[in-house]
């Protein structure tokens, strides 16, 4: 199960780890007790007062804003605390049982964090929004984005900058559609398609759980799915993508969109083969998204860590074509949308072919992403989808019959939400 996820973050948080430039990551790395280790950027004199910052592991583009806070900040300090000796999962299953119990870091890096639903149920994340509201401009942000992580009125985390995880399918089979979980077997043979997605049958059912809210504790529904999910050719893998032809072998393709280069090339591949290709409206926002924990005493020099994420300097910084994902700033965006046209533009009239796509076409179909687009893991039990992905793939392997493994699933689900009540 651990392969899986790490495979499906390392699919949808690509942002995260790109477009980081030169710039130093940090000055010195101490070891601290149960493996983690402390990340600093000041020297032993540094009086300022230490804000905590918990991650995985030292994500590249998010060190540079930290270092780069540190520097001006005259009265606090960021340190970044990580613990990458330890599995992935086992890291979000650690921090959970911290910040469940008042503990934890001031800030949390929560873009990756598979409990985030979680934390929000139990309200152990800070609202941002009193914040927002005493020193923000909303409408100098994209609305979709800085209210990604809002529930009941109030946000429990933001993103400084955001990529969109869509699906993409032969135009006249998706095209300006809002496609329904419900609408996919009948898609499918309407269509003639043999595999729902371009991904193995772990990725395509974590898939159907996130993009389509295949109910899991639905027995009729989760075994849809498991059979939906099972179309794939390769359906014990974890291989990834293949080379399906889209709209006959393939019914979707999913792809994580950051930078206009990347829906310029797939336009262009698929039009190279005569198939005009269209993204299904709605998306998954992903990317390095920032909370307070709640238990912080330091939440005001938190939040000033955050705010200096969306200032003006930093969302523009964030516009440079080597700068993977789109800035929230709505200038920045803007800024952002110019620069990787001009980009694009250049690299096309180096190898003398037109630019297949006008900067207009690439604004709609962003324009279309977002309205409806989910935020990874916010719809996610992720308890829940453990209990399915571990049994299923006694199904997947050929050990089970898929009603056997649906039993399971359905007695173990049973005892879960027993509990949580």
């Amino acid at each position: 199960m651990k392969r899986v996820v790490k495979n499906l973050v390392a699919v949808l948080l690509a942002c995260l780890l790109c477009g980081c430039g030169s710039e130093k990551v940090s000055d010195e790395i101490i070891n601290a007790d149960q493996g983690e280790v402390i990340v600093t950027t000041a020297d032993p004199n540094d009086k300022r007062e230490v804000i905590t910052f918990g991650m995985w592991s030292a994500v590249p583009e998010m060190m540079l804003e930290v270092n780069a806070f540190n520097e001006i900040n005259a009265k606090y300090r960021i340190e970044v605390v990580t613990n990458p000796s330890v599995e992935y999962e086992d890291y979000f299953t650690n921090r959970a049982m911290k910040v469940m119990t008042g503990r934890g870091e001031d800030l949390l890096f929560i873009g990756n964090d598979m409990r985030v639903r979680d934390y929000i149920e139990k309200g152990v994340l800070e609202d941002l929004r009193p914040y927002i509201q005493r020193d923000l401009n909303e409408e100098d942000y994209i609305g979709e984005v800085l209210h990604a992580y809002e529930k009941d009125g109030k946000i429990y985390g933001i993103f400084p900058s955001f990529g969109i995880s869509v699906l993409w399918g032969k135009k006249e089979d998706v095209g300006n559609k809002k496609i329904q979980f419900e609408d996919l077997p009948c898609l499918m043979k309407e269509t003639g398609a043999t595999t729902l997605m371009a991904r193995n049958a772990m990725d395509t059912l974590w898939y159907l759980y996130c993009y389509f809210g295949m109910d899991l504790t639905n027995r009729q529904e989760l075994k849809e799915g498991i059979l939906l999910a099972e179309t794939y050719s390769d359906k014990g893998g974890l291989g990834g993508e293949v080379g399906l032809k889209l709209g006959k072998d393939a019914l979707f393709l999913e792809l994580s969109m950051n930078r206009l280069s990347a829906i310029v090339g797939t336009e262009m591949s698929y039009g190279a083969l005569g198939v005009d290709t269209e993204v299904v409206p709605g998306g998954i926002l992903y990317c390095g998204a920032v909370s307070i924990n709640n238990a912080s005493e330091k939440k005001e020099g938190a939040w000033e860590f955050i705010s200096f994420l969306l200032s003006e300097e930093r969302q523009i910084k964030r516009t440079s074509e080597s700068s993977d994902g789109f800035p929230i700033s709505r200038v920045a965006f803007e800024e952002k949308i110019e620069a990787d046209f001009e980009y694009v533009e250049r690299r096309y009239r180096e190898i003398d072919v037109e630019t297949p796509m006008k900067k207009e076409r690439y604004l709609e179909m962003i324009e279309t992403w977002l309205p409806g687009s989910k935020t990874l893991y916010m719809g996610v039990d992720y308890d829940a989808w453990l209990i399915v992905s571990e049994e299923v793939e006694a199904y997947y392997s050929g050990q089970k019959s898929l009603d056997e493994v649906l039993d399971i699933i359905e007695s173990r689900m049973r005892i879960y939400l027993g509990e949580k009540e």
